[in-house]
């Protein structure tokens, strides 16, 4: 799930204190398990409107800047259009109708993936700046790379640990970012970075997943090193405001992804 608000900051949300409900061993609520789903209310129950149906209602503006921000994104963004090309090359074509939909969400949610539909929501409410919407696609399109490459178990606290962690280092824990909220400075800068993206990879896990932060951070602590150097299919930890994203989208017709 990508964060609210902006790229680099999530709020939580006390699924525990809310469901006070008895836990499984594995820390998911066998009663009543909550996969994020309260986020989205219109992936509850009612079917959710696809990128294209929206085209012709007769909703808000809200919709079509969403919609508009989306295919600039699609367009435009090296990040998104290498991860598109990077799923196409592994059978995974996204097809608009299909994988992307503009929905009003709770709280102050910026985007998630749903691996049930296998599909990304947008949350145009919440969503208005084109570039938050670039990196709310991107940091989705993550999950949905992993999902199609390696058949990622979204119920599987580790596998979700692993994918959180590949999309906050690809897409969120730049130096910019990090040296601007003084969690890092050119001296402890590699340190920092891997603190970003277990900090970030926590947060996102504890929105979606009824678990408390001890069994969160054992999740994320035990597939970090493995899932911390994978770096596919970008090849690379990108720079804010640097050539890295171009750059990775140019290398990227070296492994296919054209």
């Amino acid at each position: 799930m990508s964060k609210p608000k902006d790229e680099n900051s999530a709020r939580g949300y006390d699924y525990e204190n809310e469901n006070n409900n008895t836990k499984s061993s594995t820390g998911i609520d066998t009663k009543d398990e909550d996969y994020g789903y309260y986020f989205y209310p219109e992936r509850e129950g009612a079917k959710p409107k696809t990128f294209y149906d929206r085209l012709w209602s007769t909703d808000s503006s809200r919709d079509w800047k969403c919609e508009s921000n989306v295919l600039w994104c699609i367009r435009r963004n090296p990040m998104v259009k290498l991860l598109m090309r990077a799923m196409k090359s592994h059978g995974c074509e996204i097809n608009l109708r299909r994988h992307i939909s503009c929905e009003d969400c709770l709280e102050r949610v910026n985007g998630g993936f749903d691996p049930v539909k296998n599909q990304v929501v947008i949350c145009q409410n919440n969503t208005g700046k084109r570039s938050i919407c670039c990196n709310v696609l991107a940091h989705e399109f993550t999950h949905m790379f992993d999902y199609c490459r390696a058949k990622v178990d979204f119920k599987n606290i580790e596998h979700l640990a692993c994918t959180e962690i590949r999309a906050a280092n690809l897409m969120h824990c730049s130096f910019a970012a990090a040296f601007a909220s003084g969690d890092a400075t050119p001296f402890n800068y590699k340190q920092q970075h891997a603190t970003c993206v277990k900090a970030k990879a926590l947060h996102s896990i504890l929105m979606v997943r009824n678990v408390t932060p001890e069994e969160g951070i054992e999740a994320v602590n035990k597939v970090f090193d493995k899932c911390y150097k994978d770096l596919e299919p970008v090849g690379r930890r990108s720079r804010r405001n640097s050539r890295d994203p171009d750059c990775a989208l140019v290398e990227g017709t070296f492994y296919g992804y054209i």
